[in-house]
């Protein structure tokens, strides 16, 4: 069949331009390209397998390869090095590559070609592109015969350049239901997220490092708070240094990475001056100055990356930024939950994902205000187990000693609460805080009292699947803080 068989109105129905259609010798084209009318296309290389197009989409440029793998894997050859030969970096892959990486992508009586899955993942190794999450139908193709000659496998996929990944905060795939073909429908979803106005305070571990952070937290830390509640003290104090902090960061400690370029920089001054004067003792003294200044600035980077990272299996002294990087980038990607179906349809907006989701466990955790509970028949029912020394002992007053152990018991490389401060911050600046936090805990104790805000959580959704498509795929864990003023329901890290 070809394109003019098919009347132009039908085309623009559905809102696409015939773009393309291969080449097979003596036999019907199986490949079709149509798109979107403001895209603009170029072909560069069109195949009985393969055709790859170079496209321009407002201001992404990108190249797709829409593929038809041969039924044959010696066929296959040929279009594992046509694409090998032209992808690039901004190059994705998409369509049916008739060929699956093993066993686990099929269900059959019979175990598919090992020649055949070795040569696709070495196909996908050679290019180092990457596949991403596909939800909906596990296999894509269904052989549609009763067992036990029942087939099913993973033919249809998308695989994708690393750099192209860059340039999205999410890529995902969907593959749709299987209607008229034994084919399911390959959906390739890529989306920028809304950067959300806000930007929550987190302590920061590099910041220890200045050789100004104690004193500066100190002076913030001694200055005097109107109230006589220990913990109020506490909340209020770390309230205030989180706002001094911030301005701290910009205008005192700087950006990580300018300083890395600025020592950079007078490194090859005072080398090129070297070169041309030769090594004094004022030379000799300023490159290695310079260099201790990259040196610093380069470890603070890489505890700034390990942290957002949350990679805590390195030694200290171990410096891998481009690891770091590409954990931060699947990690980021990761957080995003692209689509999830809401009231049997398949939503993507992020808006009314995130409203959603809110919604959902709002009326969770919402309270039933008419119903009445009957304390003395619940305590009627439940079995007394503690003995009056352990009351005792549970209500004892700590002393110092024990509070101080519990204090650097916290993991330094903990995740921080809605406070931002982490157990790192307790630790560096024990010496200061100590006085009050040892008021702050007595103090709870004696008057059995928690202010509004100091036992906030943060509501951390956690995946109960690989693949996420409802709000019910969705578990979730608790993160308390420590002592602070922070909100009391952060937004889920697993929507942006």
């Amino acid at each position: 069949m070809a394109f003019h068989n098919c009347p132009a109105s039908f085309w623009r129905s559905l809102n696409v331009v015939p773009c393309h259609q291969n080449s097979r010798v003596d036999m019907c084209s199986n490949i079709w390209v149509f798109v979107h009318p403001v895209v603009s296309v170029r072909i560069e290389l069109s195949t009985d397998q393969v055709v790859l197009l170079s496209c321009v989409w407002l201001h992404h440029n990108f190249r797709v390869a829409v593929v038809h793998g041969s039924n044959s894997h010696i066929e296959r050859r040929t279009l594992w090095l046509d694409l090998l030969n032209y992808f690039d970096g901004q190059t994705v892959f998409i369509g049916d590559f008739n060929a699956v990486k093993g066993a686990h992508e099929r269900i059959s009586s019979r175990l598919p070609n090992a020649a055949a899955c070795r040569e696709f993942n070495d196909f996908i190794a050679a290019s180092g592109f990457v596949e991403p999450q596909t939800s909906g139908l596990r296999f894509t193709w269904s052989g549609r015969r009763f067992m036990p000659s029942h087939v099913e496998s993973v033919l249809d996929r998308a695989i994708i350049s690393t750099s192209f990944f860059d340039k999205w905060q999410s890529i995902t795939s969907h593959a749709l239901p299987r209607v008229t073909s034994d084919h399911a429908p390959l959906v390739l979803i890529c989306c920028q997220a809304k950067q959300t106005s806000r930007c929550f305070f987190k302590f920061l571990h590099m910041w220890t490092s200045h050789p100004d952070f104690e004193s500066f937290v100190e002076k913030s830390w001694r200055d005097t708070v109107d109230t006589r509640c220990p913990i109020y003290r506490v909340m209020f104090k770390l309230k205030r240094l989180r706002k001094e902090l911030q301005n701290w960061n910009r205008t005192v400690f700087g950006n990580v990475d300018i300083s890395i370029a600025t020592a950079q920089q007078e490194l090859l001054e005072i080398q090129a001056q070297i070169s041309q004067e030769g090594y004094t003792d004022a030379l000799f003294d300023a490159e290695v100055l310079a260099q201790a200044k990259i040196n610093v600035s380069l470890s603070r980077k890489n505890s700034l990356l390990r942290q957002k990272c949350r990679v805590k299996w390195l030694h200290d002294g171990d410096r891998n930024n481009s690891f770091f990087h590409s954990l931060l980038r699947y990690k980021k990607r990761s957080y995003m939950i692209a689509h999830l179906e809401i009231n049997n349809k398949m939503v993507y907006d992020q808006e009314e994902i995130g409203g959603h989701i809110v919604q959902f466990f709002t009326s969770l955790f919402a309270e039933d205000q008419t119903a009445e509970v009957d304390i003395v028949k619940i305590e009627a029912v439940i079995e007394h187990t503690v003995s009056s020394a352990q009351k005792a002992l549970l209500s004892r007053i700590p002393d110092q000693e024990e509070i101080t152990a519990a204090v650097f018991d916290m993991d330094p490389q903990s995740a921080a609460g809605p406070d931002g401060f982490c157990g790192r911050f307790y630790h560096a600046c024990w010496s200061i805080i100590k006085q009050d936090i040892w008021e702050a805990v007595r103090n709870f104790f004696v008057a059995s009292y928690l202010p509004t805000g100091c036992n906030s959580n943060t509501l951390i959704l956690i995946p109960k699947k690989e693949t996420v498509n409802s709000v019910t795929d969705l578990s979730f864990g608790y993160e308390a803080e420590r002592c602070g003023g922070g909100v009391g329901l952060q937004a889920p890290v697993w929507f942006c």
